[in-house]
Formats: C-alpha cells, structure tokens, sequence
C-alpha cells in the first residue's frame, strides 16, 4: 500500500475511535486487533474522509458504499459567467455509512473551480444530507476534467480509499447566429415575370452550435409580393452548412420596392438568449424594365476615413433596348460620406453590357450606417414611360485596435520557492467596437521560468469590452532572478484587415533573507 493511503487509512481509524482497527504489514485488509483480516470489530460511531461510486469495503459478502451523484456530469460554461455544481453522497443500501469526507485539500482545484477548503460527512445514507458545492467560472476559454477523490468506513468498520467522481468541464465563448440571404443583394422582381427564390441560411459566425432558433416576423404578414412555404420557422440546432434554411418566394403583382426585415431569436452556445434582424433589400420591375446592380454587390462596407469606390450598372430584363434613362436622384444630395463622380446621370440607350454606369464613392468620417436609394426613370421598349430604383445597405467600419491589459498592472513580484502570483490579460479594443479572430502566437508551453499556463493555447473568436477574452497564467518561481515576458498575438480588426500585438509583463523573483 501506498504511504499517503496508509496514513489516510489511519486517519480515518482514529476519526472511528475503533480500538480494533487493525493495519498489515502489507496495507491489505482491516479488522480487529484479535483478527487483523477478518475485518470485523471496534463501534462505529462515525468520523471524516474523501467523492463517486466505488466498490465497497466491509468482510466478504459486505456491498455497502458510497454513490456520488453530480448534477450536471458535463458543464459547459461561457468565460465570465458562473455555474453551480453539487455532488450528492447516498449509500447505495439505504443504511447508514460513516467517515466520508474528500482526500486532500479543495483549495487547489483546476482554474476556475472553487468550493470549500475541506469537505466530510459524520454519516451518509440516502436523500440530500451529504452535498458538497463547488462553482465553475472561467476565466479563459479551455477544457478539462475535474476528479474528486474520497474515502468512507463500511457498516463493518472497513475504511474504503478508492472512491471517485470525474465532471468533464469547458468554457466557451459567447457566439452569434449570422443570417445571409441568396442571392445576395437587392432583390429584382419582374411583374408577371415568375417567382423570385430567396433562400435565407442561418449558422453561428465560431461554428458551435447555437440552439433554439425561431423567426419571430410573421410570415404570414410579409410585404406584397413575398410569401414562403412555412407557416412558421424554427431550427433546434444552428452551426454550419445549410442545416437551417428559410425558403422565400418574391412574386410582385404591382410596381413596390423596399426593405424586408427578418428577426429572430436564439439561445447562443453560453445558454444566453439573444436577438438578430437581416434586412433584404427588394424591388420589382415591369417587363423590359431596366434594372440596377451594384459592385460590389450586397451591403457596401467602408473603414471610417477610408473609401470604396461603387459601380451602378443599367441593364434591360430581356436585353432589348431601353432608351432616355436618366437619374431622378438628386446626386448632390446624398447621404453623409457618399459622392458621385458627376452631378447628374442620362443614357441615350441602355440594354445589355456596361454601356450605362454611374460611379460612386463612399468615403465615409463617422460610423454610421444606412440605404441609399437611387430613383431613375426611362422609357422601355414599348414607348412607355416607366421608372425603378435601386437601394444599397451600407456601413462604415473601424480600423480599431486591440488592448492588452494585465492585472496587476506593473512589475509581477513573487518570493521564490513558495511563493505564487495569478496573472490576467483581458483583450479589448480601442474602441468598443467588435474586432476578432484573435490568436495567441506565443507559445505558452516555452514562458520564461517560472511562468504557467492552464491552456497550451490561446485565442477568441471576437472581442471588444469586458472580460470576455481573457488569458490566465500562474508566476510561481522556484530561484530568484527577473525578466520581461513578451507575448505576441494576432487578429482581424473591425474591418476585417490582419494586425498583430504584443504585450509585455516584468517580473521578479526574490528569496527570502536567510
């Protein structure tokens, strides 16, 4: 037998108070002192030890133990939330059992964990009696199992030492439903031309799985002219690829255009509840109508202080001709951050290529988002004088940064052997505003001595305030010496363009005087 166990075992005999509680030579069997293996004599009258279902001790045909039951065997918890989890002790007969208590110390349990120092129970049978409670809330995204060991005597005054319960434990981060229409874009409607498909995909934007989606637009209420084969729509699990899709049909009777505004809700991987809205830009034409395309196609999308340059393209539907289009818009008269390389618009004859184009810029200095809408008239193939117009989404983005802060801020100090310093990076940006794919580029399993990490890796797949991406490491150093830790890292800032950082931490270690 091992020496922690035969002094374990030894605690609990004195815990028992049993004079005839006896210990070989070998560790192998208890019982009175009269007969060490029969496994028999002294009172029970109950005493402390250590958690799981195991076989039980006791003499021959003895099948009495200990069932730890936790309440949740696998948590999930996103970083900067909290979850309780009790472990319940039963015996497995309904009789009484003494001395449990939990091997070794509750204070050095893995990150995030907590819970008491020391944990036991005088006697344990059935109900909720005997519950221990620890807390889960991580600090930093990563996995792992938590085992908690414990020892019980038997109803024959046996010690039992083998006993065990393992949770397997993850921290997430929170993710978000993203819902993109197809074709992307504004959506062109012929009247009397034939039905239009939409197909509307829904998948998370780190692809874990999201639960419980459920559109709350009615679809029995759409604009004119859209309607979809679903009374209603809702999806259990949302990940990746085109598990989740909302099949629409744009079939306009009359001249409308205009923006069609999907929400919905969800439950993300954290188990929070929340909201999203993807809006689908529409429009409908008559035959041999010209119709108005955008390049690059779908929401223009522009860094604040940077630009990019939009081509309106006028085609007809059938590619006959066209003729006198011309813009109704006024061009000097658009939205905050938009231009146009000419004031006003006309082709004498539109029809097929890109002979009729108007150019734009959006340059935006704010962030701000919204639709421009560009009317325009012309008369078709028939003579008749007809109108359309094109409306384009668009958004200003950041070329924001993010921030490396360490806590505690300074030098890191710790006394050499003993002593041990709990370090966090929380990364944020400069502006509030939402940047991701950050990645740890530092190896964390070659840090400068003294340094350790829960995680062999690091990284979050978006970030902006709070604690939400945070980075753990322990300073416990065993010799005195100092020094500068450098961690480099990399992500995509708010408008998507690579950049990189690092950050730097001093330390010191220091012995004590002798």
């Amino acid at each position: 037998m091992l020496p922690y166990r035969r002094s374990l075992l030894a605690g609990v005999c004195s815990l028992l108070l049993v004079s005839g509680c006896g210990l070989s030579s070998n560790g192998a069997s208890f019982g009175s002192s009269g007969n060490p293996s029969a496994g028999g004599g002294g009172s029970n009258t109950g005493g402390g030890a250590p958690i799981g279902p195991i076989g039980g001790g006791g003499p021959a045909g003895s099948t009495d133990v200990v069932v730890a039951t936790p309440s949740d065997g696998a948590v999930s918890v996103a970083v900067g939330a909290a979850q309780t989890v009790s472990i319940t002790f039963t015996s497995n007969d309904g009789n009484a059992i003494t001395g449990l208590g939990v091997s070794g110390t509750l204070a050095t349990l893995p990150a995030g964990w907590s819970g008491p120092g020391s944990f036991s129970c005088a006697s344990v049978s059935t109900g909720s009696g005997c519950v221990l409670n620890l807390s889960y809330a991580p600090t930093a995204v990563g996995s792992g199992t938590l085992t908690i060991d414990y020892v019980f005597v038997s109803n024959a005054t046996m010690p039992n030492t083998s006993g065990s319960v393992t949770i397997a434990y993850t921290a997430t981060t929170y993710n978000n439903v993203i819902a993109a229409a197809s074709p992307a874009g504004q959506i062109n409607g012929i009247v009397g031309g034939g039905n239009q498909s939409v197909n509307v995909s829904f998948t998370t934007d780190d692809g874990n799985a999201a639960t419980g989606l459920t559109l709350t637009t009615s679809l029995a209420a759409l604009p004119a002219g859209w309607s979809s084969t679903v009374a209603g729509f809702s999806c259990a699990i949302v990940s990746t690829g085109s598990g989740c899709q909302l099949p629409l049909t744009f079939t306009p009777t009359a001249g409308a255009g205009g923006t069609l505004a999907l929400t919905y809700g969800y439950t993300d991987d954290s188990g929070t509840a929340r909201t999203g809205t993807l809006n689908i830009p529409y429009s409908t034409v008559a035959h041999n109508s010209v119709v108005a395309t955008a390049s690059p196609p779908g929401e223009i999308v522009a860094v604040e202080t940077g630009s990019q340059a939009v081509t309106v393209t006028f085609n007809t539907t059938d590619g006959n001709p066209a003729s006198a289009l011309y813009l109704t818009s006024d061009l000097t008269a658009l939205p905050a951050g938009w231009s146009s390389a000419s004031n006003i618009l006309s082709c004498s004859s539109v029809s097929t290529g890109n002979g009729c184009q108007l150019h734009l810029t959006y340059a935006p200095t704010t962030l701000a988002s919204g639709t421009l809408t560009l009317n325009y008239a012309y008369t078709d193939a028939a003579g008749t004088a007809s109108t359309g117009s094109l409306n384009l989404a668009y958004a200003a983005t950041t070329n924001d940064n993010a921030v490396a802060t360490v806590s505690p801020t300074g030098q890191i100090n710790a006394v050499a052997p003993a002593g041990t310093q709990t370090v966090s990076i929380t990364f944020t940006t400069d502006d509030g505003r939402p940047a991701t794919a950050l990645q740890l580029t530092s190896s964390l399993t070659a840090l400068p001595a003294g340094w350790s990490s829960a995680s062999p890796t690091f990284s979050c797949s978006g970030f902006s305030s709070g604690i939400g991406c945070q980075l753990a490491l322990t300073y416990a150093p065993t010799l005195a010496g100092s020094g500068t830790l450098y961690l480099t890292y990399g992500y995509n800032d708010n408008s998507g363009t690579p950049k990189t950082g690092t950050v730097s931490i001093l330390y010191a270690a220091t012995v004590p005087p002798l």
